[in-house]
């Protein structure tokens, strides 16, 4: 059963880039959709540290970075991406939550997503994203090493 819409969640990381390049492929040999999702996870935010309109600016700033890496992304790649039908977008929350997310709404039927150990104790305790969007997705999962 070929797939006929992808999506794929990156977080820049190389094991991401993979996962990419891994969607992209699968999508120009199924003709499938490809969308490509990027989730700025939100931190816990301290009173005092920051005054109330700088939790905006670094948020927006944030942002900014996001997109600029999503255009790094996916401009080198335009001659892979010719003739597919691909989006993109960057959004905030919690990113496997987001991920299953966007992928139900958009009725996905394959998630490709990175593989990546542990980088916190929080992962450590509750599992990893890719851990996590195995576990509850309701459509197939690749994760790419």
């Amino acid at each position: 059963m070929p797939f006929k819409r992808i999506l794929c969640g990156v977080d820049f990381s190389k094991e991401s880039i993979r996962a990419f390049h891994t969607a992209v492929e699968l999508a120009r040999t199924g003709k499938a959709a490809l969308h490509v999702l990027h989730v700025l996870e939100a931190q816990p935010v301290i009173p005092g540290w920051l005054p109330p309109s700088g939790l905006s600016e670094v948020t927006l700033l944030l942002e900014e970075k996001a997109t600029a890496s999503m255009e790094k992304l996916i401009k080198p790649a335009a001659r892979e991406l010719k003739g597919l039908k691909i989006t993109s977008e960057v959004n905030d929350g919690r990113a496997f939550v987001e991920i299953l997310n966007r992928a139900r709404d958009w009725k996905a039927d394959l998630i490709v997503i990175g593989a990546k150990g542990a980088a916190s104790v929080e992962e450590i305790v509750a599992g990893s994203t890719a851990e996590n969007v195995a576990r509850r997705a309701s459509c197939s999962v690749l994760i790419v090493r």
